[in-house]
């Protein structure tokens, strides 16, 4: 009993860490956003985008960092640049809704396309 009560508990936390990390919402409060370096996600935690959930992989897809949340996102969700305080309003990549939030600026449809692997373009 005492084992299946130990497997239970670690599962119930397993539980809450994992959907801790699936909500949509920053890391960081959206207040600190920008002005305080985040604490990133680390690269072995995570196995897809956490943006737009595609399947990450050692030749089509690297991980990278949005320096705002600390997400862990594919290349063509943090193909953006924004000012953050805390590095001296230098550009710095982030992601698409980080992006969003820290500019003001709407992101428009036809830039969705514009980075396409060589693997990825559709053959003429």
């Amino acid at each position: 009993q005492d084992a299946i009560d130990r497997r239970e508990k670690r599962s119930e936390t397993f539980k809450t860490a994992v959907h801790g990390l699936e909500t949509d919402t920053p890391a960081l409060k959206t207040e600190e956003l920008g002005r305080r370096a985040p604490q990133w996600v680390r690269d072995n935690l995570v196995t897809m985008c956490m943006r737009c959930k595609e399947p990450f992989n050692a030749i089509t897809r690297r991980r990278h960092h949005c320096r705002a949340c600390g997400y862990v996102v594919c290349a063509r969700c943090s193909d953006y640049k924004a000012e953050l305080q805390y590095d001296g309003n230098r550009p710095n990549r982030v992601c698409q809704e980080c992006f969003i939030f820290l500019t003001g600026h709407t992101v428009l449809e036809d830039r969705e396309g514009k980075h396409k692997g060589i693997l990825e373009v559709s053959s003429a």
